[in-house]
C-alpha cells in the first residue's frame, strides 16, 4: 500500500473519530462553546499524520533527500484520500444517522443571535448559509476542497521541517 494511502487513511480514520466523539458529546450541539476549541484541535489529527507520512517518505529515500514537490504532493494525495473519507462520514452522518442534529445547532444559534439583536434578516441568511453548508454539495467544497488544500499547504511547512530533521535510514 503507497504510503500517502495508507496516512491518508489514518488521518481520516482519526478525524471521523475525532467528530464522532463531538457529536457523542454535544459539542456541536449543546455545548457549542467547547465544540469551537475542539475543532481547532482537530487539526493535530492531520497534522501529525502528515508529519509522520513525510518522515516516512524521507526515510525510505536512499540518500535522504526529500523534494519539496515530493512532500508536497504526498500530502496533498493524503488529504485528499482523508478528506474523501470525512466527507462520507459527514454526508452519512448528516443524512441517515442523526438528520436533526442541524436544527438543534440552529436553535441554540438562532436563540443566542436572538437575544443579542442580531436583526432578522441576518437571522436567516445565516439559516441559510448553515444549511446550505452540510448539503453534500456545501461540503464537497468545505470538506473535500478545503481539506486538501489545506493539506497541501501544510506539506510546505512540514516538508522543509522533516528536511531540517536527522536523516534515519529505513
Amino acid at each position: 500500500m503507497r504510503s500517502e494511502l495508507k496516512y491518508g487513511l489514518i488521518s481520516g480514520a482519526g478525524l471521523c473519530l475525532w467528530i464522532t466523539l463531538e457529536y457523542l458529546f454535544g459539542f456541536h450541539t449543546t455545548r457549542p462553546e467547547i465544540g469551537a476549541y475542539t475543532g481547532l484541535l482537530s487539526n493535530l489529527v492531520p497534522l501529525t499524520t502528515l508529519f509522520l507520512l513525510l518522515r516516512a517518505k524521507r526515510a525510505a529515500v536512499y540518500d535522504g533527500r526529500l523534494s519539496l514537490g515530493a512532500g508536497i504532493w504526498a500530502g496533498v494525495f493524503a488529504s485528499f484520500v482523508a478528506a474523501l473519507l470525512v466527507y462520507s462520514f459527514l454526508v452519512t452522518y448528516s443524512h441517515f444517522i442523526n438528520p436533526t442534529w442541524i436544527d438543534q445547532v440552529l436553535e441554540a444559534k438562532v436563540a443566542q443571535q436572538r437575544a443579542a439583536h442580531v436583526s432578522e434578516a441576518i437571522i436567516q441568511e445565516g439559516i441559510t448559509a448553515t444549511r446550505d453548508a452540510y448539503t453534500p454539495g456545501g461540503l464537497v467544497l468545505t470538506i473535500i476542497v478545503g481539506m486538501t488544500l489545506m493539506g497541501g499547504l501544510a506539506s510546505v511547512g512540514l516538508t522543509l521541517l522533516v528536511r531540517q530533521l536527522p536523516h534515519r535510514p529505513a
